[in-house]
């Protein structure tokens, strides 16, 4: 195997309809290999391109693949205008991109996939058109359904991940001049198009709130994916129940990898890291080199079971077939077992709840995955049903559901369940969550059943531990508060929750691990960053306050570097949800040997209106300034 590698810069690569994306690519200088692609928004010349995937595709060209990463259409250097977050058009983009690389004369015509997050789901749309050259697909923390992955939990209105982080920074990103700068000039002409025609894609999320056809179009039908897929998630990420879910729909030869992570990579998680890079080489190698290396043999499932004594198991599939279901009732005492008793408990509806669970799952701050910390605060505002101490371990594999029957005085109003273990000491660790609009399910003051499905979790409770369900109707700011005072009756007698209680198995089989490489995922462009989190409550006023800044420094070349600074909040109070609150301020600044530019994007969401202004200068010079203002259609 050849060590020298040729790297070639924004190569453009024609789509069916003509637009133009582009790519780089490193690859071996001689003979033909087989392809890896990473198709991302994040700028395959910024910190989209630069920092980690950069290592990983110059790891995977040193040992004989063909490393591509393209920038979405009218994104980056891309030709084209952007036509909103996870448009169908990316999986046929994807095709064509695929399919063009098989057509390369270095490429043996075998091409995979990979990516994590964004890239992830953009190897998921484009497997489910079934390229004839895609071999295998590594997706990490990714879903097929970004509805309902985050977009609107259980059917509840869209909150902090799309309306005050996430969204309000691809304003920002979207924006961007091109940063390979060409030298006939095309990089400003694309620059020109993008800030003719990309919009604000906080738009799709203010006017498409429920499952419309919006949303539907955007769906990836895993069923159709025909190549192997190698799909990995945390637990403690967005996608945790998603991914579980796309893998189960894959009829190909498939492998699943859940450990106790974040929104990052495997062999760098802070709790329990695992060999994913070691398995993605084993993966593509299998599909796309035709290697035995085995992988395909071992088993299809490695799941890490959370708790104070957590272990790895390997799994021959999800869930586990000796899974026993075990149904508790929320007893009118806060008992959680066996007595339901009579009667109803009240519940007035308390929209500063959530503040203690934000932390979950968000990459972008509170990375550290021992947060969240302490339920007990938002325990102490909910209807709380709670289990006598453990005498043995219980193992919950799988996905919780909750069934009760309740009455809402009023409407619109959430649902909200939550499934935590409770120490000796009393502090309580979020395990899972669940949400439902109970619009549409229940009139004002009757009497209902309904069901709240729980993300599916592996978590290990020990003796001394107790279970608890908390019941609430808000989880601020995840979920964007329903607008009316209410009282919510959860009744006992019919009011249960079904757990995935899974005996530990016969053989503890483990997962097979190779050599962690955390050191592939580092870059020298990686210039390092910071977070804060900062969570307050006004007790005159009953308002609770989150102020969170998140910092990233990516070097582009050796006299280039792109500085990041996003600073975002929210804030409700209890008596006055209707006036709940986000916000975010994007910075980003290029600096260049010949100059600077600079792009500030601002945003405030309400429960009426969302508003969004971009100003751009350019050496310190007004460039270019637009506003935008969407109704709220919540």
């Amino acid at each position: 195997m050849s060590n020298t590698l040729v790297t070639e810069r924004n190569v453009l690569v024609p789509m069916r309809d003509g637009v133009s994306l582009a790519v780089d690519i490193v690859r071996p200088a001689a003979g033909r290999a087989p392809a890896i692609l990473n198709f991302n928004p994040y700028h395959k010349d910024g910190r989209g391109g630069r920092t980690s995937v950069a290592s990983v595709h110059e790891h995977f060209a040193a040992r004989g693949y063909a490393a591509v990463t393209a920038d979405l259409r009218g994104l980056g250097n891309s030709g084209g205008v952007s036509p909103g977050p996870f448009a169908p058009g990316e999986g046929l983009d994807g095709h064509d991109l695929v399919e063009w690389i098989a057509a390369q004369p270095w490429c043996d015509g075998n091409v995979g996939m990979w990516g994590v997050s964004y890239p992830g789901i953009t190897s998921l749309s484009t497997a489910a058109t079934r390229p004839p050259h895609l071999k295998a697909i590594v997706p990490i923390h990714a879903t097929s359904d970004l509805h309902r992955g985050v977009v609107s939990l259980g059917g509840t209105g869209s909150g902090f991940w799309m309306r005050a982080d996430w969204g309000p920074r691809m304003v920002a990103y979207n924006l961007m001049p091109p940063q390979w700068l060409d030298l006939d000039g095309r990089w400003a002409r694309t620059w020109s198009e993008h800030l003719e025609g990309n919009t604000p894609w906080v738009e799709a999320f203010a006017a498409h709130p429920g499952f419309d056809g919006y949303w539907r179009s955007r769906v990836a039908d895993m069923g159709r994916i025909e190549c192997p897929s190698f799909n990995i998630c945390g637990w403690r990420d967005l996608y945790a129940d998603c991914t579980p879910r796309d893998f189960a729909a894959i009829g190909a030869p498939k492998k699943l990898l859940m450990g106790p992570w974040k929104h990052e990579f495997p062999d760098t998680g802070k709790e329990a890291p695992a060999a994913g890079l070691a398995d993605m080489e084993r993966w593509f190698d299998r599909w796309l080199m035709g290697r035995r290396t085995g992988i395909e043999d071992e088993a299809p499932v490695s799941v890490y079971v959370q708790g104070r004594e957590g272990v790895w198991r390997a799994e021959a599939q999800w869930p586990p077939a000796r899974l026993a279901p075990q149904e508790m009732a929320l007893g009118s005492d806060g008992s959680l077992g066996e007595a339901a008793g009579q009667g109803a408990s009240e519940h007035v509806y308390d929209p500063t709840i959530g503040m203690q669970s934000l932390a979950w799952d968000p990459w972008t701050t509170a990375i550290d995955p021992a947060l969240p910390h302490d339920q007990s605060g938002d325990d102490a505002r909910s209807l709380c049903f709670t289990t006598a101490p453990l005498r043995a371990p219980m193992e919950l594999i799988g996905a919780p559901e909750a069934m009760l029957e309740v009455a809402a005085s009023a409407l619109p109003l959430n649902l909200v369940v939550k499934l935590s273990a409770v120490a000796p000491n009393g502090r309580s660790v979020l395990i899972t969550s669940g949400w439902v609009d109970l619009s549409g399910q229940v009139r004002p003051g009757e009497r209902a059943r309904v069901a709240v499905p729980l993300r599916a979790t592996a978590y290990r409770l020990l003796p001394g531990e107790r279970l608890r369900v908390a019941v609430s109707c808000a989880d601020f700011p995840r979920v964007w508060p329903t607008p009316v005072p209410a009282v919510l009756r959860l009744f006992h007698g019919a009011s249960r929750i079904v757990l995935p209680v899974c005996p530990p198995p016969a053989d503890e089989a483990r997962p097979a691990w190779g050599r962690l490489q955390p050191q592939v995922l580092a870059s020298p462009n990686d210039r390092g960053g910071g977070q804060s989190w900062d969570l307050t409550r006004d007790l005159m006023t009953d308002t609770v306050r989150l102020s969170a800044t998140k910092t990233e420094r990516v070097r582009i070349d050796a006299r280039t570097e792109v500085a990041t600074d996003h600073a975002y909040g929210a804030a409700v109070s209890a008596a006055r949800p209707d006036q709940a609150r986000m916000h975010s301020t994007t910075t980003v600044r290029i600096e260049r040997p010949v100059g600077a530019t600079t792009l500030v994007a601002r945003s405030v969401t309400t429960a009426h209106h969302t508003a969004v202004e971009v100003d751009i200068a350019v050496d310190g010079q007004p460039f270019w300034n637009r506003r935008w203002r969407y109704d709220a259609a919540m």
